[in-house]
């Protein structure tokens, strides 16, 4: 009565050629755009807010081991920063990564134990490869470094 070829015929095979719904051939589109949109948050988004939530994290736990120094605050002539901000310490490895976008250069951003930091002229010659110790003042998104192990800002 019924042949093996009738139940594949019309279940997802016609012809011999793979046959899919039209709600199937959706899904799999819609979960591919999902990949998508998942992969590019990863590569491009997932490290700066990687490095925001780690600046985030200092500015509340952090202790501040002394004050900025007048000399530092010549040198910085920072305005982001009052007389007297809190000086913390910070240790770890040293790493960069670089946010491109369509309507701007592409922006190289230094991290320092997870946290953007960036360095004064005169400071970027002490990073070492493995483990480095700052100073660092804390800005808005990032934190200034202000002596890199041992290395003190010069005028």
């Amino acid at each position: 009565m019924y042949g093996p070829s009738a139940f594949l015929s019309c279940a997802f095979f016609t012809d011999r050629v793979l046959w899919m719904p039209a709600t199937a051939v959706w899904i799999l589109v819609a979960a591919a755009v999902y990949l998508l949109g998942v992969a590019i948050y990863f590569i491009f988004y997932w490290p700066w807010s990687r490095s925001q939530r780690a600046l985030r994290r200092l500015r509340s736990e952090g202790a501040p081991v002394r004050s900025m120094r007048r000399s530092e605050e010549r040198v910085l002539q920072l305005i982001e920063f009052p007389a007297g901000a809190p000086v913390l310490l910070l240790e770890g490895a040293c790493a960069e990564f670089v946010i491109r976008s369509a309507n701007a250069p592409p922006r190289h951003v230094h991290t320092l134990a997870g946290v953007p930091v960036k360095y004064p002229a005169g400071l970027q010659h002490a990073v070492r490869a493995g483990s480095n110790t700052a100073e660092v003042v804390l800005g808005r998104e990032y934190a200034m470094i202000v002596r890199l192990n041992g290395a003190k800002l010069t005028s």
